[in-house]
């Protein structure tokens, strides 16, 4: 890859993770990193808002065929044009494109349960041992909303509802508040994992290949990352009674992408 790109991103981010990820994978040259610090509400900053309406991270600036300046805010999107612009070897092709579309589709669609399994607890010791990591983050994405309010009267409805959720929750986790429904949430998001979890179990037995669909693609990008992040937050429970799922997260761990990117 010639051209210069830039990829905004916070590193312990999920999503900002897979183009990272994939950048490791295929040794991408010329990506300047922005780091977009999501526990100081960074990604709701007015200067990000102008490149991210959505306000996610990961968003990728480059130039595309036709010499204009472009902003992906997908992250799907943003990883099919960091494997199209870096060359070979091609991770998503017109071969594999169909399944992987339908995969990391079913993924994004139904299976977005990472941020919301680490943010909400399933019980109440589980809701004491998070306490000390989440409500520093929490309290930071506050004074952040705070501040961008004064500075952006402009989107000051935006920072409001945001605001008002992370006052909530850090309630929650302090006892000031009835924290029921983050055990709700979480067990309702933990089905999902379930079910996707059942899922590429499945596709991995009848794999003809070490990855996902064989030969290893943007979607292993994906689901790699996706592992990483339910590991974190359920360890183990992840792969019991899938020794398919194990097995193909010990080959991921052990590529030198892995621990280039997460170390």
């Amino acid at each position: 890859m010639t051209q210069q790109v830039k990829l905004y991103t916070f590193p312990p981010s999920l999503y900002g993770s897979i183009p990272r990820l994939l950048i490791a994978e295929k040794n991408i040259k010329n990506v300047e990193n922005v780091t977009i610090d999501l526990s100081k509400a960074e990604n709701f900053s007015p200067e990000y808002l102008k490149i991210n309406p959505k306000h996610t991270v990961p968003s990728l600036e480059f130039t595309d065929e036709t010499g204009k300046k472009v902003i992906e805010d997908n992250s799907i999107q943003v990883c099919k044009e960091l494997d199209k612009i870096s060359g070979t070897p091609q991770l998503y092709t017109d071969k594999n494109a169909n399944e992987i579309d339908t995969y990391v589709k079913d993924m994004h669609d139904n299976a977005d349960v990472g941020n919301t399994l680490f943010f909400t607890s399933r019980d109440p010791a589980e809701l004491t041992r998070k306490k000390g990591l989440i409500v520093p983050f929490i309290q930071g994405r506050i004074q952040g909303f705070e501040t961008y309010s004064k500075q952006a009267p402009e989107h000051k409805s935006l920072y409001d509802a945001f605001l008002n959720m992370s006052k909530h929750m850090a309630a929650q986790y302090q006892g000031e508040a009835d924290a029921k429904p983050l055990f709700d949430m979480n067990a309702q998001n933990w089905t999902k994992a379930v079910a996707f979890l059942d899922k590429t179990e499945s596709i991995l037995l009848k794999s003809q290949g070490d990855y996902i669909f064989g030969d290893y693609s943007l979607a292993d990008v994906h689901l790699t990352a996706w592992l990483y992040r339910q590991e974190l937050v359920r360890g183990e429970e992840n792969f019991q009674g899938r020794p398919a799922v194990k097995a193909y997260y010990e080959r991921v761990k052990a590529r030198p992408s892995f621990k280039e990117t997460w170390g």
